[in-house]
């Protein structure tokens, strides 16, 4: 049986690769004057870059495993998370593009006794992104790269610990014209610091802006 990460990233895979096929057999010109109004698509011989800035709610699914610090714990795998990334839209259905962001993986607290103490996982996505757009306002999103991943031990003590942990993420999105540059988008986002084995899936509103086109 697969595990939920796994069929996620099936799921993902699968899609890419079907979309792959469908694109090599379309003429890449796929936009008419009135598609190009919209801030997610790019007239023939034209080029943009837009930054994509958002935020929204993360959930930890990976294993967090037992602390091993004390009798009592609680465990928070949903925090509040942001994504920011520019991409290059040229006027085809392949983009590339760099992003970054914030999210806590997670936090539990422990309590033993008169002891009490709190560990935050949190971290930032370093990583180069591949786009294709599957219509005019739905485009999914692939990137590589590296997690900077930052552990916060409070427990008689407080301690701090930071490393680098290769990961990947993949994303669907869906964009709402509101003007030729402007756009306000809903996208749900599997984030993977592949290295350390901590997962999990985001949702979150985006703000989508063509700032520099040609």
């Amino acid at each position: 049986m697969y595990s939920l990460k796994q069929t996620i990233v099936v799921f993902f895979v699968a899609a890419l690769l079907i979309c792959n096929v469908r694109v090599l057999a379309q003429d890449t010109a796929f936009v008419d004057a009135k598609d190009s109004l919209e801030v997610n698509v790019q007239q023939k011989g034209r080029y943009a870059f837009v930054v994509y800035a958002g935020g929204g709610w993360f959930s930890y699914v990976g294993s967090i495993g037992s602390p091993g610090l004390a009798s009592t714990t609680s465990v928070t795998r949903a925090h509040p998370a942001g994504t920011v990334r520019i991409m290059w839209h040229p006027d085809h259905r392949l983009r590339f593009g760099i992003e970054t962001g914030y999210t806590n993986f997670y936090t539990y607290t422990v309590q033993d006794g008169a002891s009490s103490g709190k560990v935050n996982l949190r971290g930032i996505p370093i990583l180069l992104v591949w786009s294709m757009a599957l219509t005019k306002r739905l485009n999914i999103f692939a990137g590589v790269g590296s997690y900077l991943l930052t552990t916060d031990l409070n427990y008689k003590g407080n301690v701090s610990s930071t490393a680098l942990s290769l990961g990947l993420n993949a994303a669907v999105n869906y964009v709402q014209p509101i003007s030729p540059k402007l756009g306000i988008g809903a996208e749900l986002k599997w984030m993977d610091a592949t290295q350390t084995k901590d997962y999990g899936v985001s949702a979150q509103l985006m703000l989508v802006w063509k700032f520099f086109e040609w």
